[in-house]
């Protein structure tokens, strides 16, 4: 039984010939491969009853699989529907494929973002660094902890000055 359709025709009005693979996935297994003419009309002559898979390979553009019930539902009569979508109503036939979208062969690049880069190790060391220039000289410290930490310093350099100061009398 022949099976016939036509691949829609680019918005310009051209149509990819040459580079346009109209397919055919039988239930046994085989695969018939037909190229449509420059009106976009393919024909696959000889399609034995049963459910097949009809697709369209082309480059740059992605097509819908369509599942095709040759004959075996109704006697005689080609009933097609979208085959990735369930409940999806019956397509008209003779078949018009159309493009789903443009094929996206490359993950296309990022723009520049600020909370991204802050999420990164040198986001951070930027992020403390300008926090320790800028921020921390403006904290205020209370003044009795600043008395306190200033005996303690003053301390301890005593401290280290009668070790150094000890160690070379011995000498």
């Amino acid at each position: 039984m022949p099976v016939a359709g036509k691949v829609a025709l680019l918005p310009d009005g051209s149509l990819l010939a040459g580079s346009l693979e109209v397919w055919l996935q039988l239930e046994g297994g085989r695969r018939l491969v037909a190229f449509p003419l420059p009106d976009g009309t393919f024909s696959f002559a000889r399609v034995p009853l049963g459910v097949h898979t009809l697709g369209v390979e082309h480059r740059t553009l992605v097509f819908p699989a369509v599942k095709l019930d040759v004959g075996a539902a109704r006697k005689g009569k080609v009933t097609a529907a979208a085959a990735d979508v369930p409940g999806q109503p019956a397509l008209p036939y003779p078949l018009l494929l159309r493009p789903l979208a443009q094929m996206e062969y490359f993950e296309k690049r990022q723009g520049f973002s600020l909370i991204g880069f802050l999420k990164t190790p040198y986001g951070m060391m930027a992020g403390f660094m300008l926090f320790s220039v800028f921020i921390m000289p403006k904290l205020k410290v209370d003044p009795e902890e600043y008395a306190e930490m200033k005996e303690e310093t003053a301390k301890a350099k005593e401290r280290v000055k009668e070790k150094f100061t000890g160690r070379r009398r011995n000498d």
